[in-house]
């Protein structure tokens, strides 16, 4: 089998940890879990999505964990794809009227946190 690289979110070439999780499920439409966010499943949900992006090596564009690059440099590139593909599985996991609300969000993290602070009280 050939040595797997990758490139981290700074641009530097970097070993392949046993945590790496490839983007291969680049499927938008793919539903990350069973349960879709309506006015009233805000904590099952929550739940259901932090587990599958965890799954998924993602986690850190909800949770802070894998900061917003400047604009200007090429890594922000390869920052926004993966960002804008958490915000396509959030926006597919919940409900059709309740995704019209959040689909102009500028980031997954922004996105999360809007619907936290509407329906995560």
């Amino acid at each position: 089998m050939a040595e797997e690289s990758s490139v981290n979110l700074e641009g530097e070439n970097s070993q392949v940890s046993p945590t790496f999780v490839p983007d291969i499920e680049i499927n938008t439409n793919q539903c990350l879990c069973s349960v879709l966010l309506n006015e009233f499943n805000y904590l099952s949900w929550s739940r259901a999505v932090t587990l599958a992006l965890g799954g998924r090596g993602k986690l850190g564009f909800i949770n802070e964990g894998v900061k917003a690059l400047k604009p200007s440099t090429q890594a922000h590139e390869a920052w926004l794809c993966k960002d804008q593909l958490v915000m396509s599985f959030l926006l597919n996991n919940m409900e059709k009227h309740v995704a019209e609300i959040f689909s102009y969000a500028e980031s997954s993290q922004d996105l999360w946190k809007s619907v936290k602070d509407m329906y995560g009280n």
